[in-house]
């Protein structure tokens, strides 16, 4: 059985892959200037002919959700930065938007085969294999087809419905459903479920977990935890219903999710300050950016995912040459705290170094509106396992790991086991609590 899905690509050489971006870039740049009356109008004045490859994409300006929300609330459904005419639409996806309207997201009949191309490489990458039965939950992804098509194009897809916690367990109990796909805060949801009907959720015979949706599947003590419930693997994979659905994922060696969609999109790293592009080297931070290569109905050009990453590598020995990355937290979710901003994924990361002591689950509570609300010292909820012999200790030994670590004051308050809440879909960290939620 073959080790990569795509090895032309997936393990394609630096300078071969740099040649094929080029040119995908200037043909889909090529694309958008003749079809998209969205990117007529904001590239007009530039010299787009003079972008002649991906070393040159910094010519341009970013492209913001705000915009793309904007054109959409003008010319519905699409906006004008559709690119494709009506009738080529074959699939259209729907996420709801800051304004309490949902955005839409519009594929041709070739950008669901590119999308399925990219997500069947990351889950390959993952660790999917032919045989393997994946229950699809459909409610927490918008983008969920894309990843049914891959499931098909690798092992058997099982539909399970909305909100149907019982039909996804029979699914595993008596289906032979051996793999799941959820966001990382599902998994402990799911074992409190289990735990309430009285079900072991190592009989389940799970072998493989795909996490995405939200960072924290490579926490270590997070992942151990749900390894140790369940008995399976768990992968982290990443992807985004504006540029592409699946492009992230692990491989076996889990030093960081690979980059998967070559040929798709084009990867920066920029200064989410400065909009400055960084070099792709192990160790860099910043926010990460996306173009489209090979997108017909709503390409993007250097759009601002709002997602804080680390270069994890830039080589492994599973040969693929995509670096990796792992999701910090979101540039616009992040808290100031008296100047340094403090991203709420990191905070759970520094709780969870805590194990066995505590388990990770964690909620940072705004008491105020922001800005007074982010004044030292935060105070943060944070569950504590049974047995602790001296609870206020470890409190204190928590306030003094984040003050070290995040350069932050805190208030640590242990509560138990269970005591904060589990969410289906994305864990909230933060809880507004001056608004009553």
């Amino acid at each position: 059985m073959k080790a990569v899905w795509n090895p032309a690509l997936e393990c394609a050489s630096p300078a071969d892959l740099a040649a094929r971006h080029d040119a995908r870039l200037r043909a889909q740049l090529d694309y958008v200037m003749a079809r998209s009356a969205f990117y007529q109008r904001k590239f007009a004045g530039l010299d787009v002919e003079a972008v002649r490859g991906t070393a040159d994409l910094a010519r341009l300006p970013f492209t913001e959700k705000s915009e793309l929300r904007e054109s959409q609330l003008a010319v519905a459904p699409f906006g004008h930065h559709v690119a494709c005419a009506p009738q080529d639409v074959r699939r259209v996806y729907s996420t709801s938007g800051t304004t309490g309207r949902p955005t839409y997201i519009g594929l041709t009949r070739h950008d669901v085969e590119v999308w399925r191309e990219a997500a069947t490489r990351a889950f390959w990458t993952n660790g999917l294999r032919p045989g393997q039965r994946i229950p699809l939950v459909v409610s927490p992804f918008v983008v969920a087809a894309s990843y049914a098509d891959a499931f098909e194009n690798i092992g058997t897809c099982m539909p399970i419905g909305v909100n149907m916690t019982d039909r996804l367990i029979d699914a595993f109990r008596f289906g032979g459903a051996s793999a799941l796909l959820c966001t990382a805060s599902y998994p402990l949801h799911f074992a409190r479920a289990l735990a309430e009907r009285g079900i072991d959720p190592a009989s389940l015979g799970l072998e493989l977990i795909l996490a995405g949706g939200e960072p924290g599947a490579s926490i270590p003590e997070v992942r151990r935890q749900i390894e140790g419930l369940f008995g399976c693997r768990l992968m982290e994979c990443s992807g985004n219903g504006d540029y592409c659905a699946m492009a992230w994922a692990e491989c076996e060696h889990r030093q960081g999710m690979h980059f998967c969609a070559q040929d798709i999109i084009h990867p920066e790293i920029i200064d989410p300050d400065s909009g400055e592009a960084l070099p792709i080297e192990a160790g860099v931070r910043g926010e990460l950016v996306c173009t489209s290569l090979d997108r017909e109905c709503m390409p993007l050009v250097r759009f601002r995912t709002r997602d804080h990453v680390v270069v994890t590598h830039t080589e492994c020995d599973c040969g693929r040459t995509g670096f990796g990355i792992r999701i910090i937290g979101r540039t616009d979710d992040l808290l100031i705290v008296q100047g340094m901003n403090v991203y709420p994924a990191a905070v759970r990361d520094v709780v969870a170094s805590f194990a066995p002591a505590t388990n990770g689950v964690i909620e940072i509570q705004l008491r105020e509106a922001p800005p007074a609300g982010w004044a030292p010292p935060v105070h943060i909820k944070a569950e504590v396992t049974a047995g602790v012999a001296d609870p206020a200790a470890l409190a204190a030994a928590i306030e003094a790991r984040l003050r070290e670590k995040l350069i932050f004051r805190a208030r640590v308050e242990l509560v138990p086991e269970m005591a904060l809440p589990r969410y289906e879909y994305k864990a909230k960290l933060v809880r507004e609590v001056y608004k009553g939620a």
